[in-house]
């Protein structure tokens, strides 16, 4: 307890709190720059299990995931150095699932994607730094589907391609 309670005051993440059956491996800056929960696997080998946090040399995180039977399942969130996030979303048995978002470093939202099974599948949306659209469409099953339109940076559109519709199953 005085260790999370002098962690926080600091400002640096609380310890991680891994699951029974597992351990705490290697460590938090300044000594290490990775630490995680280790299980065993069905064989006894070493597998991750739990949270996962990884570090900048100056202590600030760079990536926080999660991992169940050895595999990334979970919230995911990489951050920047200067500590806005970096990059958002979720992984189901390794493979991004749902809505992720890309921050450039001043914070603001650089870009909007659905995922199924690890490919991009669903609404597409781009920014230019200042907030106007950049570009917007549609995967499906990971290829470019629909229309597609390109904005400059003023908001007027410039131009849109028609990829035409794609079926998953044949």
């Amino acid at each position: 307890m005085i260790l999370l309670v002098a962690a926080l005051a600091l400002g640096a993440p609380p310890p991680l709190a891994c699951p029974p059956g597992t351990e705490r491996r290697g460590g938090a800056p300044p000594e290490e720059l990775a630490e995680w929960c280790e299980g065993k696997d069905p064989a006894g080998g070493p597998r991750r299990e739990g949270p996962a946090r990884e570090y900048y040399d100056d202590g600030g995180v760079r990536l926080e995931e999660t991992f169940r039977e050895g595999w990334r399942d979970g919230p995911f969130v990489e951050r920047h150095r200067n500590g806005r996030k970096a990059r958002e979303g979720a992984f189901a048995r390794g493979e991004k699932a749902g809505r992720w978002t890309v921050w450039f470093e001043s914070g603001a939202v650089e870009e909007e994607s659905e995922w199924r099974d690890g490919v991009r599948h669903g609404p597409f949306t781009a920014w230019w730094p200042g907030g106007k659209r950049r570009t917007q469409g549609r995967h499906c099953g990971g290829a470019q589907c629909g229309t597609w339109r390109s904005f400059e940076e003023g908001g007027r559109e410039i131009g849109s391609v028609e990829y035409g519709e794609h079926r998953l199953a044949p």
